[in-house]
């Protein structure tokens, strides 16, 4: 089972939402490696508060998502309060889809496989309900380890090594996915949509690491966290004395799509 977002309902969107010209290119990216015409239709599993979905949601495209957060999925919903739409959604787990088989276009995985143990199983799952021609849309890091030019989410992994805590997923890392998709022989394309900006100060920073904003921070054990974080106050003060100060770091935003040879 993929851990499970209720805890972030609340906070997700103002802490992973897409600026809205990043969110368009990636619809035009997925409209474009799917081929999708009007007809096309989509799933999403771990389609969440709807950040991926949103946008096709209200072009009209029929889309179905699946969450083992109802929480994440009312956040969606109300999105959609008073507005047509052609949506479904499924509290479900993604390994074990209550779905029929070859009933989509195109699946779209994003930032979901990482978080699943059984990453395998979800895949498997994911490519049985796509139909024999239909495309899987992976969004993933460019690559294992850290994935932001940033100080302090380097400094933190750092100090979680002095610990000994590996900070791994639970689930699958880019490498583990594009393996499968050789193995299985598929045909891949690997586009980087944008860079994410992110200009914060130390403090805000730091504060994200306090609360546990990030689901990679929610499975550290209190014994190891709690003086993991309290060294970690201390490197912020002493390397940002102003911890107003601003910084910048980013996020690249990377799609895999894989399919059957047309």
């Amino acid at each position: 089972m993929a851990i499970s977002f209720d805890r972030a309902a609340d906070f997700y969107d103002q802490t992973r939402a897409l600026p809205p010209e990043v969110a368009d290119q990636v619809t035009e990216c997925i409209l474009r490696l799917s081929r999708a015409t009007p007809e096309t239709t989509f799933f999403e599993p771990g389609i969440g508060t709807g950040r991926i979905a949103l946008p096709l949601v209200e072009r009209g495209y029929a889309y179905t998502g699946v969450d083992i957060s109802e929480q994440m999925m009312d956040k969606l919903r109300q999105k959609l309060v008073g507005k047509p739409h052609q949506l479904t959604l499924i509290n479900a787990d993604i390994t074990t889809l209550p779905l029929e088989s070859g009933v989509f276009d195109v699946a779209i995985a994003a930032h979901i496989l990482h978080l699943v143990a059984d990453w395998r199983s979800a895949l498997a799952e994911i490519q049985r309900v796509l139909k024999p021609q239909g495309v899987l849309i992976y969004f993933h890091h460019p690559g294992s380890g850290a994935t932001r030019n940033d100080p302090i989410d380097q400094q933190w992994r750092t100090i979680l090594e002095r610990y000994s805590y590996q900070a791994d997923f639970v689930g699958a890392v880019t490498e583990d996915v594009l393996g499968y998709f050789q193995a299985q022989n598929l045909a891949i394309e690997t586009v980087s949509v944008a860079e994410l900006p992110r200009i914060r100060t130390a403090a805000e920073a730091l504060q994200t690491y306090c609360d546990r904003i990030y689901s990679n921070l929610w499975q550290i054990p209190e014994p190891i966290f709690t003086p993991a974080i309290e060294d970690l106050k201390t490197w912020v003060q002493q390397t940002y004395p102003d911890l107003n100060e601003r910084f910048e770091s980013s996020y690249e935003v990377t799609v895999t799509a894989a399919s059957r040879a047309r």
